[in-house]
């Protein structure tokens, strides 16, 4: 878990990793591929994709035609979706972009879920697996277990295309970030490995979260037993401390 909560935190800040995030998750979920996708409220259109597996050599194809087919995305809400359990078959089997795109990519099924909502944009995560191939039970236990780091990067990448008109402000990109602040997440328990970087998150509450998601990540090496995951503040006040392996 750490290597995809750490690309996770790389894709937050720079729109360039997220190919590397999708392959990890991919990797960790046993799934075909992943994508991303980034939906304009305004012009119904979308504005950008990231491809990862089965689909990565289309993703042109899915930008200029198939995006304005596509019927699975717009029934997509915060839960998790199968497209096989949204649409019947029968209905897939006349569509063009199930038959030209999906197929062609070798996609079995897909399981998707609206991820983050901005004023502007909706942005959809998809995963999907190969024709032939069920869904491992990891995808759900993995996802629960990154679900904040996730949110927000996939946040920050969707409020990237927000475009204010030049010498104005965004006020709810203002907002956000005014009410967001680094925290601090250092392990230890008498020797301590101290976090030098940290990670903005929302609230302390979301930090707090963040912290039992690390110290289950820990928990399977034994030589963390014992230790803590502390939380602390930018002035360095502790908020938190999770036991790991307890």
């Amino acid at each position: 878990m750490s290597p995809l909560v750490s690309t996770l935190h790389d894709a937050a800040v720079s729109p360039e990793a997220w190919p590397l995030a999708l392959k990890v998750l991919t990797e960790a979920t046993n799934v075909g591929g992943a994508a991303l996708i980034i939906a304009n409220k305004t012009t119904g259109r979308v504005d950008d994709a990231c491809f990862f597996g089965l689909s990565a050599e289309f993703k042109l194809d899915y930008l200029e035609r198939y995006a304005a087919l596509d019927p699975y995305s717009p029934l997509l809400d915060r839960s998790w979706k199968k497209l096989s359990e949204c649409l019947p078959e029968s209905l897939l089997r006349k569509n063009e972009w199930y038959n030209d795109f999906i197929l062609t990519c070798g996609v079995r099924d897909i399981l998707g879920t609206r991820i983050t909502d901005t004023p502007n944009h909706r942005a959809f995560l998809g995963f999907h697996q190969q024709i032939g191939r069920p869904f491992s039970e990891k995808v759900d236990s993995i996802m629960n277990l990154v679900a904040i780091p996730l949110r927000q990067a996939t946040q920050r990448h969707t409020e990237r295309f927000s475009s204010p008109k030049p010498g104005l402000l965004d006020q709810s990109r203002t907002e956000v970030l005014a009410g967001e602040n680094r925290y601090y997440f250092h392990v230890g328990n008498g020797t301590r490995y101290p976090d030098e970087t940290g990670t903005i998150f929302p609230t302390s509450e979301d930090a707090v979260a963040h912290a039992f998601v690390l110290a289950r990540e820990l928990a399977p090496d034994a030589t963390w037993h014992g230790c803590y995951v502390f939380v602390a503040t930018e002035l360095g006040d502790e908020i938190c401390c999770v036991a790991i392996g307890w």
